[in-house]
């Protein structure tokens, strides 16, 4: 093995994505986005090659593999010598991208430790693009400058070659998010966590809330998928009512969520008092200006335990966003206290089998795609952005990406966290209840 070409150990939150994957409990993070152009211009490979070149050529999270198994302490990333865009990229005559994410959520990476990189694409036969991408090599905002990138690319690039084969230059790896800002916890954050460890189970937030199906015994990657999209008009009137309630579209959708679910658990009033909402925030802003366009994993998250009520409230929403602003410079240190476990990252993961859920619901935001301000003839529309956390993560995943023409595109994603009635259920009643607050 060339030592040169080991490039970084892999930091706490990236060794975290790889171990879950190694122990089948994640798959990837998928994205996709629909490529047009006002001539109906086919995606070939002649077109997309050369673009996806420029792509290697610019982000070094796309030319690596590793270099150990992926639960190993010191597993590192590994600058491959090629990268060969025919085993990578796969046409498709797929319409259906709902079964198409299905697919690529419940299917890991072979052989990370081989000759292919981290990522791979399927293209849709209506030019809808999907990027699936290890987690340890990027977030949900990554998956964005991928598709901004690319978008880049196929309006700048003049293909000299439609060669599938890229070689992969020496760039240096963006650094891992404890080596950009301070993710040690206070010891107000330690007590925080420690505290609640040291009450009986009954006395804890988490003990009365519903979580959906407890972990499976056995960890199965099955994901499934629906997806639920708004049109540019009504999101701008949404947009406008939030703002008149000096709240965010993040926050009046987790105040939504939690109004729908409390009514599909109001037949057992009794036997759950609150439920559990994880929200991911990007730390990019706290990392600075340069990592908007880098590759990596720059997140973490904030955990809340709203009380189930069943009717709608600004007042609740605007509450939430105002915690979220705060949260934005103390959810850093929940990454810290990940480091405790770092070295037993495998067993305490297979110690979530057969356990209560950790939380009900995950709500990722990536924002509204930003077009990279270029003139060309293609553009990007009807973007949706999926998790594969099914396997001992939340009963559900909401996962929200506005696209450049304004529309928002919310994929709902679960697995034996609860069955497919109750999500089609919560489903349905999101859509009446967010077009309720249009009327």
């Amino acid at each position: 093995m060339p030592a040169l070409n080991r490039l970084r150990e892999l930091g706490v939150i990236e060794r975290y994505h790889a171990v879950r994957h190694s122990v089948g409990m994640d798959a990837c993070v998928a994205t996709s986005a629909r490529y047009s152009t006002q001539d109906n211009t086919v995606l070939t490979s002649d077109l997309l090659f050369p673009a996806l070149r420029t792509l290697i050529e610019a982000h070094a999270m796309l030319g690596v593999r590793f270099d150990s198994r992926e639960d190993t302490l010191d597993v590192a990333y590994f600058r491959l010598e090629t990268v060969d865009l025919s085993r990578v990229v796969h046409f498709s005559r797929d319409r259906d991208l709902q079964a198409a994410l299905e697919k690529q959520l419940s299917r890991g990476f072979e052989d990370t430790q081989g000759d292919m990189p981290l990522w791979r694409l399927e293209v849709l036969i209506d030019n809808t693009i999907i990027l699936a991408l290890h987690h340890a090599i990027g977030d949900g905002l990554s998956s964005a400058v991928f598709h901004r990138s690319l978008l880049r690319a196929l309006q700048e690039t003049n293909p000299p070659t439609s060669s599938p084969s890229v070689h992969v230059p020496e760039l240096s790896l963006p650094p891992p998010i404890e080596h950009v800002t301070d993710i040690r916890p206070s010891l107000f954050t330690t007590l925080g966590v420690i505290y609640p460890n040291l009450l009986p189970a009954s006395w804890t937030s988490a003990y009365s809330a519903w979580t959906g199906n407890p972990i499976p015994t056995v960890a199965a990657l099955q994901t499934h998928v629906r997806l639920l999209r708004f049109e540019a008009a009504d999101v701008k009137k949404f947009s406008e009512i939030c703002r008149s309630h000096k709240t965010s579209i993040t926050s009046a959708i987790y105040e939504l969520s939690v109004c729908v679910i409390s009514r599909l658990l109001s037949n057992e009033p009794e036997k759950y008092k609150t439920i559990t909402i994880n929200l991911p925030i990007s730390l990019r802003q706290l990392a600075g200006a340069q990592y908007d366009d880098v590759m990596g994993n720059y997140v973490s998250s904030s955990l809340t335990y709203p009380l189930l009520h069943p009717e709608f409230s600004w007042k609740l929403a605007a509450r939430v966003a105002a915690e979220l602003q705060v949260q934005k410079q103390k959810s850093r240190e929940m990454l810290g206290l990940l480091s405790w476990v770092a070295p037993r990252f495998a067993a305490w993961m297979n110690g979530q089998l057969g356990q209560k859920r950790p939380y009900t619901l995950n709500i990722s935001n990536l924002g509204r795609f930003q077009d990279p301000v270029l003139d060309g003839k293609w553009a990007l529309c009807e973007m949706f952005f999926c998790q594969c956390d099914s396997v001992a993560g939340p009963a559900m995943c909401m996962n929200v990406a506005g696209d450049s023409t304004g529309g928002l595109g919310i994929s709902f994603t679960w697995g034996a966290g609860v069955d497919s009635a109750f999500l089609d259920a919560f489903v349905s009643m999101f859509r009446e209840s967010f077009q309720n607050i249009l009327t």
